[in-house]
C-alpha cells in the first residue's frame, strides 16, 4: 500500500505517524551503528594497550638470575630500561624498579626477550633451561621458595632469586645470602 490514494497523498493520521516513524527511523539507524562501529574500534583499540598505570607506584628489589652456575650481566645496555614499567637502569644489573601498580617479574623479562613459563627460563638468545632428573629452575623471594616468580610483583626491598641447576641447599643459601647483602639501588 502506498501514501498515495488516488494519486493524492495519504494524510490521515495513521499515514502521518507511519511517515514520522520512517523518518526518524532514517536518522536513528545510521546513528546506532556509528555508536556501535565507535564501541568496537574502541574496544579493539584498548584491548590492545598496556593495563599498568605508570607512576601508580616507585618500588625497588634486588634480583639475580643464575643459570647452570652463570649470572645473567643485566647491567649491560641492551637491559637497560627496556620497559617503562619495570626495568633495570644506570648500568645496574641487581637492583629492579617498578613504577606501576601490579607489574609482574614476567614483564620484565618480557621486556628483554626472555621469559619463564612450564618450568623452563629462556633466554635472550633462545637457549631454554629446563627442568629435568638432575637439574631444577627453582625462584626464591626472601628467602623463601615461591612457585611462580614469573607472575610475582615485587615489594620495596625484597630479594629475588632465579636460579637454575643442581645446586644443593648450602649453595642456594649461599646465594640468597649474598643478595641480602647487596645494596638496593635508588
Amino acid at each position: 500500500m502506498s501514501g498515495k490514494k488516488g494519486g493524492k497523498r495519504d494524510d490521515s493520521y495513521f499515514a502521518a505517524g507511519r511517515r514520522k516513524r520512517n523518518k526518524a527511523l532514517m536518522i536513528a539507524i545510521p546513528v546506532a551503528a556509528a555508536v556501535i562501529i565507535g564501541a568496537v574500534a574502541a574496544g579493539l583499540f584498548y584491548a590492545g594497550q598496556n593495563p599498568y598505570v605508570l607512576g601508580s607506584t616507585h618500588e625497588h628489589a634486588v634480583f639475580a638470575v643464575k643459570l647452570d652456575g652463570q649470572a645473567i650481566d643485566f647491567s649491560q645496555s641492551k637491559y637497560q630500561l627496556a620497559s617503562r614499567y619495570i626495568h633495570v637502569e644506570r648500568d645496574d644489573g641487581t637492583t629492579l624498579h617498578l613504577h606501576a601498580d601490579g607489574v609482574p617479574f614476567g614483564e620484565f623479562l618480557k621486556s628483554v626477550n626472555m621469559k619463564m613459563e612450564n618450568d623452563c627460563f629462556t633466554r635472550d638468545d633462545g637457549t631454554q633451561f629446563c627442568d629435568n632428573e638432575e637439574k631444577n629452575l627453582r625462584s626464591f623471594v626472601n628467602g623463601e621458595e615461591i612457585e611462580s616468580m614469573s607472575s610475582y610483583v615485587l615489594k620495596e626491598d625484597d630479594r629475588m632469586l632465579v636460579i637454575y641447576g643442581s645446586e644443593n641447599d648450602a649453595a642456594i643459601q649461599s646465594e640468597i645470602d649474598a643478595l641480602k647483602n647487596t645494596p638496593v639501588k635508588k
